[in-house]
Parts: C-alpha cells; sequence; structure tokens
C-alpha cells in the first residue's frame, strides 16, 4: 500500500488500544458509596475499593480480584505490545492479524469473565465493561477491514503482472 494512503490504518490500529486504556478508567461498579471506581481502580487497588469488592461478591458467590486478571492484566500487556508493534512496523499486514487476535482474546476473555459479563451487576454500572467490549469489536472489524485491502491490492497487482506477462509474449 502507498505510505500516504496507509496512513490512516496506523492512526486506527493505534486509537483501538489508546482507546482500550481510556476506557479502563470510566466509572465501573456503584456499591452504593459516594464513588463510582473505575475498573482500573478495582483491579490494582483492591484494598481501596473493599465496599465494591464486596458488593459483586453479593451476585458472584466466592469473587475474588484476581479473577479480572486475565480480562484486564494480559489484554493491557498485549495492548502495549500493539502499540510498540504498529509504531514499528506501521502499515504491514501482521499489524492487523495482531489486532484481530487482540479483539478475538479480549472478547473471549471478557465473556469468560463472570464480573464482566452482561450480568446483574452491570445493571449498577457495567458500562466501561460495554464500551471495553465494543472497542474489542472495533479491533476485529478494522482488522477484517485492513485485511480485505490488502487483498484487493494484492489482486490487482496479480493482474497487472499478467497483464504485462501477456504483453511480452505478444
Amino acid at each position: 500500500m502507498k505510505p500516504g494512503k496507509a496512513s490512516w490504518w496506523m492512526f486506527a490500529a493505534l486509537a483501538v488500544p489508546v482507546l482500550y486504556f481510556a476506557a479502563q478508567f470510566l466509572p465501573y461498579y456503584h456499591s452504593g458509596g459516594t464513588f463510582f471506581p473505575s475498573m482500573w481502580s478495582v483491579f490494582w487497588y483492591p484494598a481501596r475499593n473493599e465496599q465494591t469488592i464486596n458488593f459483586i461478591a453479593l451476585f458472584y458467590h466466592g469473587f475474588r480480584v484476581n479473577e479480572l486478571a486475565t480480562a484486564l492484566l494480559i489484554t493491557q500487556i498485549a495492548a502495549i505490545f500493539l502499540i510498540v508493534f504498529t509504531l514499528i512496523l506501521k502499515t504491514s499486514g501482521v499489524i492487523a492479524f495482531l489486532l484481530g487476535g487482540w479483539g478475538i482474546f479480549g472478547i473471549i476473555s471478557f465473556l469468560t469473565t463472570r464480573s464482566l459479563a452482561f450480568s446483574p451487576v452491570n445493571v449498577y454500572g457495567g458500562i466501561a465493561s460495554i464500551i471495553m467490549l465494543l472497542i474489542f469489536l472495533s479491533a476485529i472489524i478494522l482488522s477484517a477491514l485492513y485485511l480485505i485491502k490488502l487483498y484487493q491490492n494484492y489482486v490487482k497487482i496479480v493482474k497487472l503482472y499478467e497483464l504485462e506477462k501477456a504483453e511480452q509474449l505478444t
């Protein structure tokens, strides 16, 4: 792809993980207290959010903050690597595969984590998890669109090559 036309891809591929990090600071659960802690705050500072954790435990027997590790910590680390690889490889198709894989993993991890999937707790303030699911879905869609565009460019190049080869034979 031409560097000028592919710049939209790099910015979009960078924006998705950055929006993911921003969504973690949105209000997450409201436990009846005076403030709405974010998902980031509940995960990294459980001692400060004991009331919220106890509230979530009312709906999920045996809930522990460690249950959020797969859905948050691994996707955070993967998002950091995705940002770094996007800056290094820029318009490579490898970034599209990484972005799509990250989106698929994020959706699976969120839907298999009890406190993040659609549940009674989300009624009280799960907008952050819904936004994060939409971000993962947009990563998959963006990846698919870019791979389709790469395939279309490949087909054009093959047709040009075949046309040039046919002209040389005549």
